[in-house]
């Protein structure tokens, strides 16, 4: 048996995927202002903590991942948020439009570009 070599480089794996953990509650109104400002390529994730006016069936209709999270709190919904991303980099942004998710392009790059492990 005969072992196969080959000279080609490894593919490129390209950009880290970026996933953006957008905790919500009762945010029907400014989620389609909010998810059309996520950079093109990243994935949103509302985490809906118990909304009472659609805001999941919103951000599904309108292309977000929705994961629920009963534990009411901004930070349980930031937790399950985090557990259920999968990225290599994950942002986080209030989901109520007093962020622009765009802001975030910026960290991003200083994490792709090594000059940053963690930006707050």
């Amino acid at each position: 048996m005969r072992a196969v070599t080959s000279s080609s480089p490894a593919p490129d794996p390209g950009p880290p995927s970026v996933d953006v953990v957008l905790p919500c509650l009762d945010e029907a109104a400014a989620l389609p202002w909010v998810l059309e400002r996520v950079p093109p390529g990243w994935r949103a994730l509302v985490v809906d903590n118990g909304s009472t006016d659609g805001s999941d069936r919103i951000a599904r209709d309108l292309g977000a991942t929705v994961v629920h999270e009963e534990r009411r709190g901004f930070g349980a919904a930031c937790h399950a948020g985090l557990t259920a991303a999968t990225a290599d980099i994950v942002c986080f942004c209030d989901c109520d439009a007093s962020l622009d998710p765009a802001d975030l392009v910026p960290f991003v790059r200083a994490v792709r570009a090594g000059e940053a492990d963690l930006v707050l």
